[in-house]
């Protein structure tokens, strides 16, 4: 009897063209519902929310008299709705980004289903929503069920008009985070469109880069010249925030080896310009930064510099090629090895530990000769955490648990620390392989950006959010000085540590490097220098989704992050 009377009901439900058509528009309406209580704007701002694409949703679904042919046909709206509403789960906040898409397209499978793993709740709730529309969909259009020719006219003229006056009043409204408000940033699902394009277009101009690149020249020289060989190391970290790194005063044990180092400048205030890899890697790699990055589509990296300036240079690599431009920076150096290489099909990549990276510079150090340049991108502290480090540096445990739940973050802090204080070893063992060769050697280490940790109310977990959290940006930064080093070169070690209190951003690190090795080229800033005396602090500058300059401290932050910042005395000016 019941099975009989849900089955009649359905059918009466599929048989009614007008309720069809509706219940699709509803469907679609669910993201705009959900922006209107995450998005920082005003009323009408809210409301626009909701009453474009209402319109514009009232016009498209009169197009065609099959309305169910109709909805089939915009699958992958549909497909754009659960990517936004497993944008919620993760992020709680924000639109798919263009970084999201990019996202996409750079993460390995073997990241991409470390993530998966932990969004099941959100994929569950999508299949439920959107796979039962899509069923129906099928059903109506097979059967045919149209929409009257008046009731369509009628709701075209509707949408249209609905739309327009929208439209009209974006110009009362505001984003209270940029200051105003435009459909192709603000309105769902006008923006994510947008959004798509712009990624296209980025993405293709980086493909381009190889030819766009190929004549440039630094024009490097090196000014000044060491008694002995001369060995440079710039170390990316990968998703550390300077919160959990007692050097930074976390009141846990994270850095027992790197306390004890001498020759050890540290930058307490500082943040990065990025928070997603494939922006934030690159920045620290090249000239480019937020103020200017379109010229990363045009120069190469700091490593042709230090070619040109008669070095020896290369890259070694802990991270998956993710066909961006790091992997092309990667390839202008002389010597190019990566350790985590693709397993049989390349799809899952090989779990390999940053220390694996050591003797393969030890072997390079005595079997090149010359001075050397080498960038050594880590995979740090990239989740899954656990996997960062051996089993014999679970200092902190129990550190097991990989789901990301509230209940278990303590185990997820447990296993983050212990991969903080393997990186603490990593690093400790590279000064101690510099030290020992009595060349006169500098470290630069940063890493690319920080990471959330279900901190707060908030629930934030990850980094590469559309908006960034203080957790994101606050990263640790330093400079190491060898004996040999601050012997030959006593006024750049001294401004190091002058400089050392004031506020940076991983912009310094191209010039610094430079400064540190004594080389001049045209593309170098002394004022973004931490070892000149020229260094000048500027307000810090956040690369946006868009590619645009924003102070760092209107970035979409919340009154968490700002509490987090006073009570970390980060400079805001």
């Amino acid at each position: 009897m019941m099975l009989h009377y849900i089955k009649n009901t359905f059918n009466h439900f599929i048989g009614n063209p007008r309720q069809l058509f509706w219940f699709f528009i509803l469907v679609n309406l669910i993201p705009c519902v959900l922006l209107v209580f995450t998005e920082p704007y005003s009323f009408m701002g809210k409301v626009i929310l909701i009453t474009f694409p209402l319109g514009m949703y009232l016009a498209v679904y009169s197009i065609l008299k099959n309305v169910g042919l109709l909805q089939l046909f915009l699958i992958p709206q549909l497909i754009f709705n659960a990517f936004q509403m497993v944008l919620f789960y993760l992020f709680g906040e924000s639109v798919i980004a263009v970084d999201m898409f990019l996202n996409l397209a750079t993460t390995s499978v073997s990241e991409a289903s470390e993530l998966l793993d932990n969004l099941w709740p959100a994929i569950i709730l999508v299949c439920v929503i959107y796979l039962p529309t899509i069923i129906i969909a099928a059903i109506a259009c097979k059967r045919k069920i149209h929409l009257a020719p008046a009731f369509r006219k009628k709701m075209v003229a509707l949408g249209i008009m609905i739309a327009l006056i929208s439209y009209g009043l974006t110009f009362t409204a505001t984003n209270f985070n940029t200051g105003n408000y435009k459909l192709k940033y603000d309105v769902f699902p006008v923006n994510i469109y947008y959004n798509l394009r712009f990624a296209i277009q980025k993405w293709n101009r980086s493909i381009l880069y190889p030819l766009t690149s190929k004549d440039f020249k630094f024009n490097s020289i090196k000014k000044e010249k060491a008694d002995n060989r001369e060995i440079y190391v710039l170390v990316i970290g990968e998703a550390g925030r300077a919160g959990n790194w007692s050097l930074w005063g976390y009141d846990r044990e994270t850095n027992p080896w790197l306390s004890k180092a001498q020759g050890l400048v540290l930058y307490k205030d500082a943040i990065t310009q990025a928070n997603a890899t494939h922006k934030s890697v690159p920045l620290i790699l090249s000239a480019a930064n937020a103020e200017n990055f379109d010229i990363i589509y045009h120069q190469k990296s700091i490593t042709e510099a230090f070619k040109e300036a008669g070095f020896t240079t290369l890259f070694l690599s802990n991270q998956t090629p993710n066909r961006t431009f790091t992997d092309y920076f990667a390839a202008e150096a002389d010597y190019h090895r990566n350790i985590r290489p693709a397993s049989t099909g390349g799809i899952i990549t090989q779990n390999n530990y940053d220390t694996q990276m050591l003797p393969i510079l030890q072997h390079y150090i005595d079997s090149l000769p010359g001075n050397l340049f080498v960038v050594m991108h880590t995979y740090g502290s990239h989740f899954n955490y656990l996997e960062r480090y051996p089993r014999e540096f679970a200092y902190f445990t129990p550190d097991e648990s990989t789901e990301v739940e509230v209940k278990n973050r303590q185990q997820l802090v447990n296993a983050y620390d212990n991969s903080i204080r393997y990186t603490d070893y990593f690093l400790n063992n590279l000064i101690q392989m510099l030290d020992s060769t009595g060349y006169c050697s500098a470290i630069y280490y940063s890493p690319d950006h920080g990471e959330d940790m279900l901190d707060d109310n908030r629930k934030r977990f990850l980094h590469a959010s559309p908006h960034p959290t203080y957790y994101q940006l606050h990263i640790p930064m330093f400079l190491w000085f060898s004996q040999n080093y601050q012997e030959q070169f006593p006024q750049r070690y001294q401004t190091a540590i002058k400089n050392s209190l004031k506020p940076v951003s991983t912009r310094i690190a191209f010039h610094t490097m430079l400064d540190i090795a004594s080389i001049q080229t045209p593309w170098l800033d002394t004022t973004f220098s931490v070892v000149n005396p020229a260094f000048a602090v500027r307000r810090r500058m956040y690369l946006t989704d868009h590619d645009k300059p924003i102070f760092w401290y209107n970035s979409g932050l919340k009154k968490q992050d700002k509490k987090m910042i006073e009570k970390n005395h980060l400079d805001h000016r």
